[in-house]
């Protein structure tokens, strides 16, 4: 692993951390924060299965291709996210802070399995050159 990727991770790691303490100073643990992280995780999980699969089969086409995709995933992923937390503070029924850091919880972790596969795609191109 390249020295890049290893402060990439820590940076990852770094973030996480500070979202799960800013998540416990912020979040009320009452229903509606609880429902709020559920819908959170649960779209998390979601993104990172869906953007762990795209994110490998764009690989496969190129840097290109993947740089693409990427890109395109983050804006969709922050309209995502707004949209919803713009619905969630209309409706009062989630916590849409709770919502939110949850997701980028989620979020910053897809980041480092983006990283791990990119790195992993270029040291696979430099052994075949």
């Amino acid at each position: 692993m390249s020295r890049t990727t290893s402060q990439g991770l820590l940076m990852v790691g770094g973030f996480v951390a500070l979202l799960l303490i800013a998540a416990g100073a912020f979040v009320n643990f009452d229903p509606d924060g609880v429902r709020g992280m559920a819908v959170g995780a649960g779209l998390g999980l979601v993104n990172l299965a869906l953007g762990y699969v795209v994110t490998r089969r764009s690989l496969q086409h190129g840097m290109k291709s993947a740089m693409a995709t990427l890109a395109g995933g983050f804006l969709a992923r922050l309209f995502a996210v707004v949209f919803l937390m713009l619905v969630f503070r209309r409706t009062g029924s989630v916590d849409p802070a709770a919502f939110a850091l949850t997701f980028l919880v989620f979020f910053f972790l897809y980041l480092g399995v983006e990283l791990l596969l990119v790195e992993r795609s270029l040291s696979g191109a430099r052994r075949t050159a």
